[in-house]
């Protein structure tokens, strides 16, 4: 009998069922999953899986992978795909409106490590930061303006703000210097994504 599992990466402990609230989250490809043992309170996942299956991590700001990875410890969850997963927005994401009974969970004591295994057999590739394009750096300077705005960070004292404000300093910056012009520059930006989503 073929049985098929499916991984929920968090930072939370002891947990013995997976709530729906209002689904549950998972994905069959273990490496995968690892991105997701990471703060909620951050939540900086910037990868997805190719067609090809390889996982590509894209690095926003210097050092990310490591920042956001090195020595945190979590948990991966394995669950049994009983037939109430069905396919999430993303590829290799499936989704369960329903509670989910957990199989067995593995403790992973520091996630980079982990991570740094599956890039040495090829599973996934990290696209570093300073070698990113000129034009690729300024797409992301300008989505974080709007990001800030469109959040509101700028006010608010949440770890979130401060994360961003330690990470994208120029385009906190920016932010900060062009508040008064915040329409104008967050209508830009859908402009321009909906060009670039056709």
């Amino acid at each position: 009998m073929n049985c098929n599992y499916c991984y929920h990466g968090t930072t939370a402990a002891g947990i013995t069922k997976l709530q729906a609230n209002p689904v549950v989250y998972l994905t069959p490809d273990r490496a995968y999953a690892l991105f997701y043992i990471i703060d909620k309170d951050i939540n900086w996942v910037t990868c997805g899986v190719r067609e090809d299956g390889i996982i590509q991590y894209d690095e926003q700001f210097p050092d990310q992978l490591e920042k956001l990875y090195g020595g945190k410890g979590g948990y991966l969850y394995k669950c049994l795909d009983t037939g109430l997963f069905t396919p999430g927005k993303s590829r290799e994401i499936v989704v369960s409106e329903k509670d989910i009974e957990v199989e067995c969970c593995e403790f992973i004591p520091d996630v980079y490590q982990e991570i740094r295994y599956y890039v040495k057999t090829g599973k996934v590739v990290v696209n570093r930061y300073e070698n990113q394009s000129q034009s690729e750096n300024e797409r992301i300077f300008n989505m974080m303006v709007n990001y800030i705005f469109k959040n509101d960070l700028i006010s608010s004292d949440g770890s979130k703000g401060a994360f961003i404000r330690e990470n994208f300093p120029a385009s906190w910056e920016y932010a900060i210097s062009h508040y008064d012009e915040k329409s104008r520059i967050m209508e830009e930006w859908e402009q321009i994504r909906r060009k670039d989503n056709r």
